[in-house]
């Protein structure tokens, strides 16, 4: 009895990977949109508020969190990615890569910015509620960041391919 083994060309999620990559991708983005939020109060040169969600500088930095969001993920699941050279079912991974980042992002933000008080810290109701609806559209960018990611593999993937002239085939 002869036992075949077949190889599939269909790449596995790799967690160990998953889990470096949104680590790395959620302190950039941490000390991105901090330094960012910052530097547009600074400009704006205000007086101090006692609510941070009251913060001119902040009320105005958080309607770039999204797009800034997508901009620091997006580069992370090209590191994930990094070294792909077959994009058969790379828009399944995307989608658990997306859905890995989002399930560990709601809990470490519920933590980080809710339950560990720090001069970021907020409480449930301002964090959820009153960053409606900027706080929504970060958790989207951080799900939709792979898919961006993977159009970016694609290009390199399909371009780094040999052309072929039909005319002469």
């Amino acid at each position: 009895m002869r036992i075949m083994m077949v190889q599939t060309t269909q790449p596995t999620f790799q967690y160990k990977r998953a889990i470096i990559t949104f680590l790395l991708a959620y302190l950039a983005i941490t000390v991105v949109a901090t330094g960012f939020s910052l530097l547009v109060g600074a400009l704006l040169v205000t007086s101090p508020v006692t609510e941070p969600l009251q913060d001119p500088g902040y009320i105005l930095s958080e309607k770039f969190l999204p797009l800034l969001n997508l901009i620091v993920w997006t580069p992370f699941s090209l590191v994930y990615f990094k070294k792909r050279t077959n994009i058969l079912g790379l828009r399944k991974e995307a989608l658990a890569l997306g859905a890995f980042w989002l399930a560990m992002a709601l809990p470490v933000d519920f933590l980080g910015f809710v339950v560990i008080q720090s001069p970021l810290s907020l409480s449930a109701y301002d964090f959820y509620i009153g960053q409606f609806p900027w706080i929504y559209l970060i958790y989207i960018a951080v799900f939709m960041s792979p898919f961006c990611g993977t159009a970016f593999v694609k290009v390199k993937t399909l371009s780094g391919t040999p052309k072929t002239n039909k005319a002469t085939t």
